[in-house]
């Protein structure tokens, strides 16, 4: 233990006290970790379950019963109609949610969509296919990177003509969006930056991201497109399953990329939260005139 005596020699040399030092440097190598650990504080007790913390703010047996329902319904994996009843699990899901991401609010209506997806087996589905879905994407993503690095100098001048044209383009339709918005509505939704969205779905990795988003939001993806949809609400974005439907099928499709449904539903929902006289409307509007 040579080693040891020499660094615990260095640092009992540090110690001010001529008896205490004189203490400190007789000692071996196990009595030396004996006297490091007292005082020492305890490890930190692990935080409560999230079943525990949602039977303590329920209260009393109520709390039981909730505990118990969470339990068979995401541990033993029982359908809904097993493990309680109705209002139950409604409330069991509106208290774990609100427990699980606080200020992320469950709707009556949104809990009883889980305990129908709970019913028919798609949750835990859709739950390892969204999980399949990231993790393909953390093993393409880094060769596409390879793939795209090398050619992105040369595709720079692409990139020029794409933003040009699609400029020239958006001038064009000024005039049109105006009167189409005159409404409140887009029903003719124009195409805009598709020559920069072709140019960017040239390089592998923004392609292998945008397919990656598409099956998390894909329409028979329910349980991501509700958990997207709670949160979205939570932080004050309008978004419907209309505007997850635009996004899957315009902007994020590589293959043929369109902003236009994802546009029309932007401002449908603008105009549903705002009013049609006011927000991005209001404005169009104003330059129509």
């Amino acid at each position: 233990m040579k080693g040891f005596d020499g660094l615990w020699n260095a640092a009992v040399d540090r110690i001010q006290g001529e008896r205490l030092v004189d203490q400190l440097r007789a000692l071996d190598f196990p009595a030396a970790l004996a006297v490091l650990g007292v005082g020492q504080a305890p490890p930190p007790e692990p935080p409560p379950e999230l079943l525990d913390q949602v039977a303590a703010q329920v209260g009393g047996a109520d709390g039981e019963r909730v505990r118990h329902a969470l339990r068979q319904l995401f541990v033993a994996r029982k359908p809904p109609a097993e493990a309680g009843s109705q209002d139950l699990l409604i409330r069991a899901l509106q208290v774990g949610g609100g427990i699980a991401r606080p200020g992320l609010p469950v709707t009556p209506e949104e809990a009883a969509q889980v305990l129908e997806l709970l019913r028919s087996g798609e949750f835990f589905s859709d739950a390892a296919g969204t999980t399949s879905a990231v993790v393909q994407l953390t093993q393409q993503l880094p060769r596409a990177l390879v793939r795209d690095v090398p050619r992105t100098p040369s595709r720079l001048g692409e990139l020029g003509e794409a933003l040009v044209r699609d400029g020239v383009d958006a001038f064009g339709h000024i005039s049109e969006l105006a009167a189409d918005l005159l409404d409140g509505q887009l029903d003719r939704p124009p195409s805009p930056l598709t020559n920069t969205l072709r140019w960017l779905y040239g390089n592998a990795a923004a392609t292998a991201v945008a397919e990656t988003v598409r099956r998390i939001i894909a329409r028979d993806n329910e349980t991501a497109r509700l958990a997207i949809l709670i949160y979205a609400r939570a932080h004050g974005i309008p978004l419907t399953p209309e505007g997850l439907d635009a996004l899957h099928d315009g902007p994020l499709n590589p293959q043929d990329p369109d902003l236009g449904p994802a546009l029309a539903a932007g401002v449908q929902a603008l105009t549903a939260q705002r009013g049609g006289e006011q927000g991005v409307v209001g404005v169009l509007r104003r330059l129509r005139l």
